[in-house]
């Protein structure tokens, strides 16, 4: 199942917090307002009496800028609606193991999937896999590959035709673009997530490798266990 991205700005901290305030800064604009609007009317010379266009125009600017008040409260509850339904499916991934940005997977002697993401103009990109020592094990070249998404399947495979033996490894992405510099690309690998944590910088989950990802760049979940 496939997660689209969200934005994680949402302060989670603030969920449980009393957000009643007794009198709001509009409010008290408006009050002022108003107390100087009655007394210039009743001291205004009948001579030469108030504009009646420009005390219209100062009623309307007080009324958009309690309008955008409304909006931004508004706004504020649906943000806290949506940030308590994300809470609830961000905990279903505890156990679970997931697609996430990331350089580290686990081979288990038969095959490892993973994805690198490819912007616009790479004219050549290779994959790199090291074992737990760092020594280059496996290279795999792609040629103008398209920009997305891509995924890997590497076979375990090593240059003397025998198999990795199963454990920890990781991958890294570098590439060409049309004019030749060297650029590195972004990897994804299957993680196994730990926790999840709620706070100002959004949805965090904890993966059992020490990584942490944020809820919205999962491009995958997965039931069974892949790590």
């Amino acid at each position: 199942m496939a997660v689209s991205s969200v934005s994680n700005k949402f302060d989670y901290t603030t969920l449980n917090t009393d957000s009643g305030k007794s009198r709001s800064e509009v409010e008290e604009q408006q009050d002022r307002f108003l107390k100087m609007l009655v007394t210039q009317l009743q001291n205004q010379d009948p001579m030469n009496p108030m504009d009646n266009a420009q005390t219209t125009s100062q009623m309307a600017q007080i009324n958009t800028v309690t309008g955008i008040e409304k909006l931004n409260k508004t706004m504020e509850t649906m943000m806290s609606l949506y940030a308590g339904t994300q809470v609830m499916q961000s905990a279903q991934l505890i156990g679970k193991d997931v697609l996430a940005p990331g350089k580290d997977f686990h081979f288990d002697g038969k095959q490892a999937d993973f994805s690198f993401d490819v912007p616009e103009g790479v004219k050549s990109a290779e994959v790199k896999i090291t074992d737990a020592k760092g020594n280059v094990v496996a290279v795999l070249p792609y040629s103008a590959p398209q920009s997305g998404v891509k995924p890997v399947v590497w076979d375990g495979k090593l240059e003397n035709g025998t198999t990795a033996p199963a454990g920890d490894y990781k991958v890294s992405v570098k590439a060409q673009d049309q004019n030749g510099k060297e650029i590195a690309l972004n990897s994804y690998t299957w993680q196994s997530v730990k926790s999840v944590q709620f706070g100002s910088e959004g949805v965090v989950a904890l993966m059992s490798n020490g990584n942490r990802v944020s809820f919205g760049s999962i491009l995958e979940i997965q039931a069974g266990s892949k790590v």
